[in-house]
């Protein structure tokens, strides 16, 4: 009995490998020796410090462009200066800052601020103490 069950699976082995396909039809290019001249584009960041109280700073380098509890006046701000940036066909990148003892729902709206607005965004948030 044991020899037809291995007869009947031999047999169906053998058919599916005639009727399969063992064609090559794929072919990979490997790459080519290839001189690439790498010109790296300055990284421009404007940081938005999120305060208790609550406060919004935003800071360009060490200078201080804008403060204020109103984060609609912030998003203005923040709208003037990535304009700014983008009439001199430059990037900028938000670093959002969050202040340890801020409530993290002021870094969410934040956050927010940058998804409406497509904002390139990262958080740079600093344990205290560190």
């Amino acid at each position: 009995m044991i020899i037809r069950y291995i007869d009947i699976a031999l047999t169906m082995l053998f058919g599916f490998i005639a009727i399969s396909d063992i064609e090559r039809k794929t072919q990979v290019n490997l790459p080519r020796q290839v001189t690439a001249i790498s010109s790296p584009s300055p990284l421009n960041t404007v940081s938005i410090l999120v305060l208790e109280g609550p406060r919004y700073t935003v800071m360009e380098g060490a200078r201080e462009i804008a403060s204020d509890t109103d984060l609609r006046k912030i998003e203005q701000v923040m709208q003037a200066v990535r304009q700014n940036y983008a009439d001199r066909r430059e990037e900028v990148i938000f670093l959002i800052q969050p202040d340890p003892n801020a409530p993290i729902q002021l870094t969410v709206n934040v956050l927010d601020v940058c998804e409406r607005n497509h904002f390139v965004k990262n958080i740079n948030y600093v344990e205290s103490g560190v």
